[in-house]
């Protein structure tokens, strides 16, 4: 597991790449940039609500992912409740949605662009592979989209 100080290091990098990139294909470009930083991470993505479920919008994967996938799993509680998730053991987590059984964490983080309600899911292959600190510079990358 990444200590603190460097995985604020690589989030900072990871930013710093970001801001220099166009907006067309950002989004792509950003999952890029987080997949390859983040060597413990096996899905990097985002998934967009339409109706009641959630569809793969931009990723990068060991695996390829579900989609669609029901509102009932970790992205879908988070959209529902319009909050960051971070499950430390997804084994632990009533309906989660098992699309590559290496995933042993996840966080998901809902936000709006164009009227539209997104999640960006990412997956790791470490129990415990997230903590506040993805939190905060993950948001921080979500607003330059």
């Amino acid at each position: 597991m990444i200590q603190s100080n460097a995985k604020e290091k690589k989030y900072q990098k990871s930013i710093e790449l970001i801001d220099t990139l166009d907006l067309k294909d950002k989004i792509d470009n950003i999952i890029k940039c987080l997949y390859e930083e983040f060597e413990d991470w096996i899905f990097c993505g985002f998934y967009i609500q339409k109706d009641n479920h959630l569809e793969i919008s931009n990723y990068l994967s060991d695996k390829i992912p579900c989609s669609p996938i029901q509102m009932n799993g970790v992205c879908g509680q988070s959209i529902m409740d319009n909050n960051t998730l971070i499950v430390a053991d997804v084994s632990k987590f009533k309906n989660h949605i098992i699309c590559d059984e290496n995933s042993k964490s996840e966080i998901a983080i809902p936000f709006i662009k164009d009227n539209k309600k997104y999640v960006l899911d990412i997956d790791s292959k470490n129990l415990g592979g997230f903590d506040q600190i993805d939190e905060k510079y993950l948001k921080e990358i979500i607003e330059k989209i």
